[in-house]
């Protein structure tokens, strides 16, 4: 309908939305005046968000229900729906990121950006002020996030409109950008600079770059120190509209700050800090 999403996670979603219709039906005719509330981390999260999406498309005699009381709440959503898209579904879909989670950074875009960076950087000066630990971790979490990613990165590189052609297309960017990533750097510049000259004369489609969906939470971790202890502390910020994860953030938490358990003890401290008013909270 207009918009372009993640082919594998909206076939998903849609198998969903075929197969167990009835059954949503059924329990909300059952349980009159509930609302209901999709939940999902990670791809999950991605296919609860374009469920709701998808719901949210249909009328009510379609449905059987009102749409209006379908939401979505994500936890560590990858990339899955257009710019267009994820502000028009900010009233029902809500999404929260965790810190440094790569998965939400997550996409060709990304990676090239991340590619770019690399090469960019001086190693220079940085070998030259003795930043051993920053030059190490960088290149191990560099290293770890680009072999972490390899099979998800290309599966992001097919994408698909909600009613346009479903056969996935390969996309050679993707491809192109990984076999760049997994070779050694070149040890000239002169070199290097070929290979940029190489991609900008074959100027190769470019997917549309793909973003996490709805209104989306951050969780920031901070460090505070009391009594010479310190302990992480973290606050719950809510995106502006039109600012979105785009840089992936290459700290010794990339991947930690994906998992369930991550997210669970970081929003009991943040509602443990919070004065209960008797209100619902963010999730509506």
């Amino acid at each position: 309908e207009g918009y372009s999403t993640h082919f594998g996670t909206a076939e998903c979603a849609r198998w969903f939305l075929h197969h167990e219709i009835g059954n949503i039906r059924r329990y909300l005719a059952k349980h009159e005046g509930y609302r209901l509330r999709l939940v999902g981390h990670s791809l999950g999260g991605a296919i609860a968000s374009l469920l709701a999406i998808m719901i949210h498309r249909k009328s009510a005699k379609e449905l059987g229900f009102s749409p209006d009381i379908v939401s979505a709440v994500a936890y560590g959503t990858p990339p899955c729906v257009s710019k267009e898209l994820t502000e028009s579904c900010a009233g029902y879909v809500t999404t929260v990121v965790m810190q440094d989670d790569i998965i939400p950074r997550l996409s060709v875009a990304s990676l090239t950006r991340l590619r770019n960076e690399i090469l960019q950087t001086d190693w220079t000066s940085v070998i030259e002020k003795e930043d051993w630990k920053r030059f190490l971790d960088l290149v191990t979490n560099a290293k770890q996030a680009v072999s972490s990613v390899q099979d998800v990165a290309h599966k992001l590189a097919d994408y698909a409109n909600f009613r346009g052609n479903k056969t996935p297309s390969v996309d050679p960017i993707g491809k192109e950008l990984l076999d760049t990533v997994e070779a050694p750097l070149p040890p000239k510049a002169a070199k290097e600079n070929s290979v940029v000259v190489k991609v900008e004369e074959t100027k190769p489609a470019v997917s549309e770059e793909l973003f996490i969906p709805g209104t989306v939470y951050y969780l920031k971790r901070d460090l505070v120190s009391q009594n010479d202890v310190e302990e992480e502390v973290y606050t719950l910020l809510k995106r502006q509209s039109g600012e979105h994860f785009q840089r992936i953030i290459l700290s010794g938490n990339f991947l930690t700050d994906h998992r369930c358990d991550s997210h669970y003890f970081a929003l009991r401290d943040v509602l443990k800090g919070l004065p209960w008013n008797g209100e619902e909270g963010i999730f509506r």
